[in-house]
């Protein structure tokens, strides 16, 4: 039976868990933003549908920043 992780190590495996949580974010959001904007061009909703658009470039960008600092975090935790 696997020991559970205890001090850097389990601060270390819940960054990973958030680090794959992100990466599963940043491989679905580009599928999203493309549905979106065939959503555009089928029905004409843009003034609908652009606003979220811009919304999901917000939040794709803040999840790269939320990636780099987990990824700070984890290099400094293996100093």
């Amino acid at each position: 039976m696997p020991r559970k992780a205890n001090g850097r190590g389990k601060v270390r495996a819940e960054l990973e868990g958030v680090l794959a949580t992100l990466a599963d974010l940043e491989e679905c959001v580009p599928y999203v933003q493309l549905r979106i904007s065939q959503a555009i061009r089928r029905t004409g909703m843009s003034d609908l549908l652009v606003p979220a658009l811009d919304e999901l470039k917000r939040v794709t960008k803040d999840v790269a920043d939320a990636r780099t600092q987990v990824l700070s975090a984890v290099d400094r935790l293996m100093e």
